[in-house]
């Protein structure tokens, strides 16, 4: 489970990567694959045991850049939505 989770983290690092340049017009796909690291992280640090000081403040900082990223990748997804129209 560990060596998957961190191959996952690596890929989605990579894509995020890799669209930051490709999907420059889009930046909702962006913001999309950052959260989906930051859940990522949330659940690695969620397994290491035992949890230490540094492991609650990773989790806490990933939930809410979790959140945000969420959030701004919606709000530029309807205003991508309204442009084209």
């Amino acid at each position: 489970m560990d060596t998957l989770l961190i191959i996952a983290i690596i890929g989605v690092a990579v894509f995020v990567g890799i669209a930051s340049k490709k999907f420059y017009d889009k930046p909702y796909i962006l913001n999309f694959g950052i959260a989906a690291l930051m859940l990522l992280l949330v659940l690695q640090s969620l397994i290491m045991q035992p949890i230490t000081v540094l492991g609650y403040i990773a989790i806490a900082v990933c939930s809410i850049a979790f959140v945000f990223q969420v959030v701004i990748g919606y709000r530029n997804w309807k205003s991508q939505e309204y442009k084209k129209a």
